[in-house]
């Protein structure tokens, strides 16, 4: 065999069996907000890329999210998300395995292919009073911007580019516009920039709604 097959070769068998490189993003200029609309997201804000698997989170479930949040990728302070320009990035490779892993975080959970992807933003996982969350994501077709985890593919050498920008759907807090869930008061974003609101969380008409619907259906089955 004559040399450069053979190193062509060895390199080949050294690659790592990797799939996809998922970046994720939004631009500086953009505005994250906090739920009273006044103020920007703080260094105490985590930034986190994951799915859910199965579990469909919904504003009226959001003690049970944790318990079935995979992190894809995380970004912080001083570590993929500067507070000072309101700008937030990182990238992580799925591999062959389901597992994902970056410079400065490996997963300890695996993701199927097609697994809806969500931003978690969140200053706290508890729900109590002072915490504010917003889940969003982007549920466009297109298979390149779409927030959906892609099947294993070795050698590809094109990221997925997941922007802010793109998203058009909040479980909880808004994003461009797109409202879901939770305690905060709307503000609007000037034209052509993406926009990111936290809610505060829980929100205290829904727990009550919850208590007094289970209330009313206990009296109903006696």
């Amino acid at each position: 065999m004559k040399l450069p097959h053979l190193c062509l070769l060895l390199l080949f068998l050294v690659q790592p069996a990797t799939a996809r490189t998922i970046s994720w993003f939004n631009a500086e200029g953009d505005l994250l907000s906090t739920a009273d609309g006044t103020s920007t997201l703080d260094a105490s804000f985590t930034f986190e890329i994951g799915t859910f698997g199965s579990f469909i989170p919904t504003d009226l479930n959001l003690g049970e999210w944790s318990t079935y949040w995979k992190v894809f990728d995380r970004a912080v302070s001083g570590d993929g998300y500067n507070p000072t320009t309101d700008y937030f990035t990182s990238s992580a490779t799925l591999q062959s395995t389901g597992l994902s892993i970056s410079n400065t975080f490996s997963s300890i959970s695996t993701f199927g292919t097609g697994e809806l992807a969500y931003l978690w933003v969140y200053n706290s996982l508890d729900l109590m009073p002072g915490s504010e969350w917003a889940l969003v994501r982007d549920t466009s077709n297109d298979s390149t911007s779409s927030w959906v985890m892609p099947t294993s593919d070795v050698g590809n050498p094109n990221s997925l580019d997941w922007d802010m920008f793109n998203a058009d759907s909040a479980i909880v807090g808004q994003v461009n516009g797109f409202m879901g869930g939770g305690l905060y008061t709307p503000t609007s974003p000037p034209f052509g920039v993406a926009f990111l609101q936290t809610a505060a969380v829980p929100e205290p008409g829904s727990a009550l709604l919850l208590i007094a619907a289970g209330m009313l259906f206990g009296r109903r089955r006696r």
